[in-house]
């Protein structure tokens, strides 16, 4: 286990972490996951969350892409809200759900989502995040030891994308006010948009976003939302 958590502190790159934490937690048996970036004080499935799904039907994800859609599931928020893992089933169980909730249930079923967990993660100055995960059959059929694994794979993941989050923002001195611009930016946030989100002119968003140019050295929006994306940026 000491091996798989010292190669995550060496990277330094935030894709590369998501990406080397789902090839360790295959390898415990785990045949589909996903990884939840919420943005603070936001809901799990919003659609400033950045979702990474690995091994989930094509369909599926379709589906889940659509705001509408991914708007109706009530899992990763009963699940964060009562800080514990669950199992899919669990959560869909612990309330009363509307109809659009069971239609969203009844929809995993016919893509055969049937018997995964959800777990929260936690970060730094409020900085949480939700991870699900499927082995492909029932939980109790799973040994502990290779959940135990997979949940301690998942949190240090998240803990070292939270450092690198941080760390990046010092690096290129970007002041509170330059990182929820470039956030919204990130998300597809038009100028006028984000003027009336952070209640500003769209002057003086101009103004930061040519800052927040300056400052990751990239010439439009386009060259800031890589750079952003690239080293973990924007608020997860």
């Amino acid at each position: 286990m000491q091996r798989y958590f010292a190669k995550l502190e060496t990277i330094s790159d935030v894709g590369e972490v998501v990406h080397t934490a789902c090839e360790m937690i295959s390898e415990q048996g785990v045949i589909r996951q996903s990884y939840h970036a919420t943005p603070v004080f936001e809901n799990p499935t919003s659609v400033s969350t950045q979702v990474h799904a690995d091994g989930f039907p094509d369909e599926w994800m379709k589906l889940y892409q659509q705001q509408d859609f991914r708007s109706k599931d009530p899992i990763p928020a009963r699940i964060l809200a009562r800080g514990a893992m669950m199992t899919w089933q669990d959560a869909m169980d612990c309330e009363p759900n509307s109809e659009e909730q069971l239609e969203y249930f009844a929809a995993m079923r016919q893509h055969g989502l049937l018997h995964g967990f959800g777990l929260p993660l936690y970060g730094p100055h409020a900085h949480d995040a939700y991870s699900a995960f499927d082995f492909g059959v029932p939980l109790d059929e799973v040994s502990d030891t290779d959940i135990g694994m997979v949940r301690a794979l998942a949190q240090a993941a998240h803990q070292r994308i939270c450092v690198l989050v941080q760390s990046a923002a010092t690096e290129y001195d970007l002041s509170e006010r330059e990182l929820e611009v470039l956030e919204w930016l990130t998300h597809g946030k038009s100028i006028w948009s984000i003027a009336t989100i952070l209640d500003l002119s769209p002057d003086t968003v101009k103004t930061y976003a040519r800052r927040i140019y300056s400052k990751l050295e990239v010439s439009d929006r386009v060259g800031a939302v890589v750079k952003a994306l690239k080293h973990g940026l924007v608020k997860i």
